[in-house]
């Protein structure tokens, strides 16, 4: 068998111009669209992120354009993709571009580092695939295909580990097309090198595949076991006037930045939700003289699995906003940075319409 060393790109290229997926970035590319994908593409899947791609460059269209917008412009078109911080760092980054580099984005990995949001796997993706820069973008997917190819059995948690694979995937990027390789490694790992039950009999480089070889492919990459998710419980109070809901926007942590019912944490054995539930009224302004249970509904995050008991104020109409606060109707939610969570607990709280009373917990 060839020597796992032996250079990859060829075949591997010739794999990726015959087999890649047509994805929105990777028509009539650009460095603008180049960055918001990578950006999007953090911790979510290409399928997701298509749909979320192509209205955001409708909007906007240019770094120009995104730098005007408000956060809440932004995060509102972000709404439901998750990891809200990533839709204000790309705002902040195209602020930067536009004051401080006369809106073209950096060629380099040290000057696109410098941009808000954008780590070392960013940095390297968008200078080889924008820019052709000899990089090597160090994600999830290039991981996996490496382990496997050289058969590193460290897990890949580890810095050292990291680092080992960074080294070999980069002495593998060609000269010319290295964003081409670089989103084929990453085509590779998504669609064929896969987590579970890889297809190594379609994989352009089995020949040359170390653990293909040991028929160890599918127990590597080893990782440390990852610790359950805590679970946690939030109390929120669906206020309204029938026609709009009062919203306040989330502080640092859990969801910041996008707007949501006002809540707070429920710790077991502590208070009964119910009075959680008229503090966090009263803490937003209203007498929860007429409270209403109106269920629960959970909501599974990557590092938490929260289930939210959800209670209904009634209340007369009220001004439009107040300190940070702000009642939005139904068709207001879309110009808002809501996430699919609050959603869940805006339906839950039957908002904008009448209901039935439900039974008050006590």
């Amino acid at each position: 068998m060839p020597n796992a060393s032996t250079r990859i790109a060829r075949p591997l290229l010739r794999w990726y111009d015959r087999s890649k997926r047509d994805l929105p970035w990777r028509r009539d590319p650009t460095p603008y669209k180049t960055l918001v994908s990578e950006i999007m593409s953090q911790q979510t899947g290409v399928a997701t992120v298509g749909p979320y791609f192509e209205r955001f460059l409708q909007r906007f269209p240019a770094f120009g354009s995104l730098a005007a917008a408000t956060d809440d412009e932004v995060t509102a078109l972000w709404s439901g993709l998750g990891y809200y911080a990533r839709a204000r760092n790309l705002r902040r980054a195209a602020v930067l571009v536009v004051r401080e580099h006369g809106g073209e984005l950096p060629r380099t990995e040290a000057e696109l580092r410098g941009l808000p949001g954008v780590g070392p796997y960013t940095a390297a993706a968008v200078a080889a695939i924008a820019f052709g820069a000899r990089a090597f973008a160090l994600d999830g997917n290039a991981m996996r295909v490496l382990a496997r190819l050289h058969r590193v059995a460290t897990r890949i948690d580890l810095p050292s580990t990291r680092a080992r694979l960074h080294a070999l995937g980069l002495a593998e990027v060609p000269r010319g097309r290295a964003g081409d390789f670089n989103q084929a490694v990453m085509e590779l790992g998504a669609t064929v090198c896969t987590p579970r039950q890889p297809r190594c009999e379609v994989c352009p480089l089995r020949a040359v595949c170390r653990a293909r070889a040991a028929g160890v492919a599918e127990a590597l990459p080893r990782k440390a076991t990852r610790a359950a998710r805590p679970i946690v419980r939030v109390v929120c109070v669906c206020v309204t006037d029938g026609a709009r809901v009062l919203m306040v926007k989330r502080p640092a942590g859990l969801l910041a930045g996008t707007w949501a019912l006002p809540d707070d944490e429920c710790v077991r054995g502590t208070e009964p939700p119910a009075e959680i539930a008229r503090r966090v009224a009263a803490r937003a302004g209203v007498c929860a003289a007429a409270l209403e249970y109106r269920g629960a509904v959970r909501h599974v995050f990557t590092h938490r699995d929260v289930t939210a008991e959800v209670y209904r104020i009634e209340v007369s109409a009220r001004d439009p906003s107040v300190d940070g606060r702000r009642w939005v109707a139904a068709a207001g939610l879309a110009s808002l940075g809501v996430s699919s969570f609050t959603r869940k607990t805006i339906a839950l709280g039957g908002s904008f319409a009448k209901r039935d009373r439900a039974v008050v917990r006590p």
